[in-house]
Order: C-alpha cells, then sequence, then structure tokens
C-alpha cells in the first residue's frame, strides 16, 4: 500500500537537498521526487512547483481574521470581498490550501455559510471558496460539511447552489474513501435521486459526476473500499431512470456521454445487464451509435458500455439481435484514429464473441475480421491493440473454425508473430490467438509436476 506525506514533510526535504547537498532547486526537487517514489510514497496531491518557494501566510490569517469580523457586523460586501480573498489564495496551489485549512478556513467558513443562510450572494461565495479550498484537500470534510451538502442538495434550492455543492460533493470523494462513505451513508442517494427527476443538463452531468465518484477505488490509504456497494445501491435506484434520459437527451453529446460512462461504472451485477436491456437501453445505444458514428469519446463509451452489458449472456444476444453487428464496424472504420477506440472496440468483440458463436457469426458477416486486421496494422507498436486484438480473434475463431481461413487470407498471422517478437508479456495471449486460428506456435508448458509427493502421501498412508 502507498504511503502519504505532507506538503512540509515534501518541502523539507527539497530544502535539505539545496542546503545540505548543494544542489540546485531543480536538481533538489528531482532527488526529492526520487527519493519517495521509491519508498512508494503517494505524490498526487503535493505541489511540486510550490516546494521551494515560501508562502505569505500573513494574507491568509488576516483575511480569515476579518472574515470573522465582517460576518458579525453582518457587512455582506466585505464578507464576500474576504471570501474571494481567500479562493484566490487557494486557487494558487496546494500548498495555499493548505496553509488555509490549518489557519481554520474550513470551519470559518462554515460558520459563515451557516450565518447567512438565504443570502445568496454569500452563500455562493462560500461554496465557491469551500471547493477551491478542498479541491485535492478532502481532509478537511467533517460531518458538519456532509449536513451542509446534504442541505444544498434540496430541489428547492438555486440552481447555481446545487451545482456548486454538487462539485463540492464531488471534489470530496476523489481520493477520499472515507467521505465517499460518510456521504452515502447520509444517504446522499435519496436527495440525488430526487433531484435527477427534473435535472437540467448541467445539473444532470453534475449528478452524474459525483455517481461516479462515489464508485472510485482510488484512496491508496484503504485497503479495502465499498465501491462496489455504492456502484450496487446507485444501480439498484436509479438504472431505469439513467436508461431514459438517454433517449430524452439524445440530441446533447456531452450529456450522453457522461450518461453512457456512468451506466458503463455502475454495470457491476448481472442483473442490471438486464435491467438496462428492459429500460429499452439497447435501442437507445444503437440510435447513439448511428447518429455519433464519428464522435470519438461517445463511440469509446458506448463500446465500453456494450463490453459491461454483454457480461449477462442474454443481453450479449440481444446486441446483435437488434442489427448492432454494422454499427460497430462502421464505428470502428469512422475512428481508426483513435487508439482508444480501437482498443474499446476489440474488447467489445471480444466480449461479445466470448462462448456465443451465433455472434462470431453475424460479427463474422459484418466484416469485423477486416476491421480487426486493419486495426492492428495501423498500430503494430501498440500493446494494448494487439492484446484486445488477440482476444477478439480467439474469441471469434475459438467456436468458429471456419474463420480461420479468412483471417489468415487477411495476414493475421504475419501480424501476430511479430507482435509476439515485440510484446513478450502479451505472449499468453497472442499464442493463444495462433493455437485457436490453427497456426504453428511453439506453446510453453506451465507445469510439468511428476506427482512425487502425492506419491509420497500414499506411501505413508499404507
Amino acid at each position: 500500500m502507498a504511503r502519504v506525506i505532507t506538503q512540509e514533510t515534501f518541502n523539507e526535504a527539497v530544502k535539505e537537498n539545496v542546503d545540505i547537498l548543494g544542489l540546485s532547486f531543480e536538481e533538489a526537487l528531482r532527488e526529492a521526487i526520487n527519493q519517495f517514489e521509491a519508498q512508494n510514497v503517494d505524490l498526487s496531491n503535493i505541489s511540486k512547483q510550490l516546494a521551494g518557494i515560501p508562502i505569505d501566510e500573513s494574507i491568509i490569517v488576516d483575511v480569515l481574521r476579518k472574515l470573522d469580523e465582517c460576518n458579525k457586523s453582518k457587512n455582506e460586501s466585505d464578507i464576500v470581498e474576504s471570501l474571494g480573498v481567500i479562493k484566490d489564495q487557494c486557487d494558487k496551489g496546494i500548498g495555499y490550501k493548505v496553509i488555509a485549512g490549518k489557519a481554520g478556513a474550513y470551519e470559518k467558513i462554515l460558520i459563515c455559510l451557516c450565518d447567512n443562510k438565504g443570502t445568496l450572494t454569500i452563500e455562493m461565495a462560500c461554496l465557491k471558496t469551500l471547493l477551491a479550498l478542498m479541491t485535492k484537500q478532502p481532509d478537511l470534510l467533517d460531518d458538519k460539511g456532509v449536513e451542509v451538502v446534504l442541505c444544498y442538495l434540496d430541489d428547492k434550492q438555486d440552481s447555481e447552489l446545487i451545482k456548486l455543492n454538487l462539485k463540492l460533493a464531488k471534489e470530496c470523494c476523489i481520493l477520499h474513501e472515507m467521505n465517499r462513505q460518510k456521504l452515502y451513508d447520509a444517504n446522499i442517494l435519496s436527495k440525488l435521486k430526487v433531484l435527477l427527476e427534473k435535472a437540467s443538463s448541467d445539473i444532470l452531468q453534475s449528478i452524474l459526476a459525483l455517481f461516479r465518484a462515489l464508485v472510485l477505488d482510488d484512496d491508496v490509504r484503504v485497503e479495502f473500499g465499498k465501491a462496489h456497494e455504492h456502484a450496487r445501491g446507485i444501480a439498484s435506484e436509479t438504472l431505469p431512470h439513467l436508461t431514459n434520459l438517454l433517449s430524452r437527451f439524445k440530441g446533447d453529446e456531452s450529456v450522453v456521454n457522461d450518461l453512457i460512462l456512468t451506466l458503463s461504472n455502475l454495470l457491476v451485477r448481472n442483473e442490471f445487464c438486464k435491467q438496462v436491456a428492459e429500460a429499452g437501453g439497447l435501442d437507445i445505444i444503437s440510435d447513439v451509435m448511428a447518429e455519433y458514428d464519428e464522435n470519438e469519446k461517445i463511440n469509446r463509451q458506448c463500446f465500453k458500455l456494450l463490453k459491461a452489458l454483454a457480461g449477462n449472456d442474454d443481453c450479449k444476444v440481444q446486441i446483435m439481435s437488434k442489427g448492432m453487428a454494422p454499427l460497430i464496424t462502421a464505428a470502428m472504420k469512422k475512428n481508426i484514429k483513435s487508439i482508444s477506440v480501437s482498443t474499446s472496440g476489440l474488447a467489445c468483440i471480444a466480449a461479445l464473441c466470448l462462448r456465443c458463436p451465433e455472434n462470431s457469426k453475424i460479427l463474422f458477416e459484418a466484416e469485423v475480421p477486416e476491421v480487426i486486421i486493419e486495426v492492428m496494422k495501423c498500430y503494430p507498436k501498440d500493446k494494448s491493440i494487439q492484446k484486445t486484438g488477440s482476444w477478439a480473434i480467439r474469441n471469434m475463431v475459438s467456436r468458429s473454425k471456419y474463420q480461420c481461413s479468412h483471417f489468415i487470407e487477411l495476414g493475421v498471422e504475419e501480424i501476430l508473430v511479430e507482435a509476439l517478437k515485440t510484446f513478450k508479456e502479451c505472449e499468453y495471449d497472442i499464442k493463444a490467438a495462433l493455437r485457436d486460428l490453427g497456426c504453428e506456435v511453439e506453446l510453453k508448458e506451465e507445469w510439468t509436476g511428476k506427482g512425487g509427493l502425492l506419491n509420497h502421501i500414499k506411501e505413508n498412508k499404507n
């Protein structure tokens, strides 16, 4: 498990490299980074740029004192001005956020927010400042902060306040498993479900971003998180509605992309795939792929969603019965310049053909072998393409041997043999494809035990 350190510890290490070793700042910074990474320290929340620059703490301390005074005198314009200064300081970098946090900025802003409920300008300024303070510094969130987040998710609140609060909640979830659990256990989902019913496109996208943040598993300080449990809970409550929203916002490509991405993240159980299909999801995905056939982001997400849906055997068959094979071919051809779309497309094909010769036949007739070979020829030096391409080929031909000769005619053997030379770490996947194609390949025997232990046990029993 990765370790974490404070900004001060990192800064001190850089300073020691300068003072003791006589290195330049750039050399000292590079040396400190190398030292900590060698010790498996996570530096994602550390500002490298500020490591050697002294920060004037007095500015932050003074403005926080002024905020207290202005809040007591209820001077609205001065409160907003003070909050603006704090926000500007926090926007300079993580070092400034840390100093503000230690000076009590979080607690003072929350007090100001609660004392001025109903005054929109102050509420907006408080939430903006909290967002600046807590982005990449989510440790500050406490039970009082959770109460505030839930309070500002009421559907009767101003829409701008709701959006700011959704962004704040999302930032508190990133890289912080305990915050995710706090918010989820406080039943934030019930608030988000109400907002979903009549959400505008911008609020909907903020809700979807929060959903995805709640199912992250990115906190190196926690060995086991609850990403699966959160995904299961969100999916159980919202899947049919999210699927229907795809149809409602079909003309907004940004919303469509976020919806498909979110659905992919929530399909953690077999029955959820069935729910999406029963809500008309396959028809909607088909329409989306036809309408946005040259949109790289949307096609990548569609391929990922189809791959997730293919985890359900019934959905796997339905996907092909909806006539999506030609759409898959067309999307891969039109986006062949995108490595990410090509990789996702190959992985989708592999999933659709796994133990399903009927799907393999339909894709074969839709000229998918030609697309697979074309993609692998375009990216001979890309490991992900060659690996997922091998999966797709293997799954297509493993139960449909009549396809092998066509793949051979297209030059698949030469491509795979060359990939085998280039990517030794993908040896198993590439050799498996060559084997199922009927090509000559030297297979490595993984275990050659002779049963000596078993004989020994038998002798002892006798």
